[in-house]
């Protein structure tokens, strides 16, 4: 029987996509990592409980457990106002990581590329 719970990660990229002025962007996530063998749909989910900024949780179905890992890659945006940075969180660790900015002008080259990640 498998458990939905939080998810180990190695490291995380976050994006911030300006989409135009008096509107807000979006936050590009990428995360990496090695989830224990037979764990399945690791996804980005919102941490809604978070209060000051925006938490990102790394969860997924792991079940049942066995020995050794595999490497995985998860993608997700998240609506939202500019940040400086945000915070991940996964099972071994909670990491805050600096946004890096793309403006306006390029967003519609960046969302191309993001589409070839997932």
């Amino acid at each position: 029987m498998g458990f939905f719970g939080a998810e180990p990660f190695d490291k995380a990229q976050v994006v911030y996509v300006w989409t135009g002025l008096h509107s807000p962007g979006f936050f590009s996530v990428t995360v990496e990592g090695h989830a224990p063998n037979f764990t399945s749909g690791i996804q980005l989910v919102r941490d809604e409980q978070w209060v000051g900024g925006l938490a990102i949780k790394v969860m997924g179905w792991t079940g049942p457990l066995g020995k050794g890992t595999k490497p995985y890659k998860v993608h997700g945006s998240f609506p939202g106002s500019y940040l400086k940075e945000i915070v991940v969180i996964g099972s071994n660790k909670h990491e805050v990581v600096k946004v890096t900015e793309i403006p306006f002008t390029t967003d519609e080259a960046f969302a191309k590329s993001a589409d070839a990640l997932v």
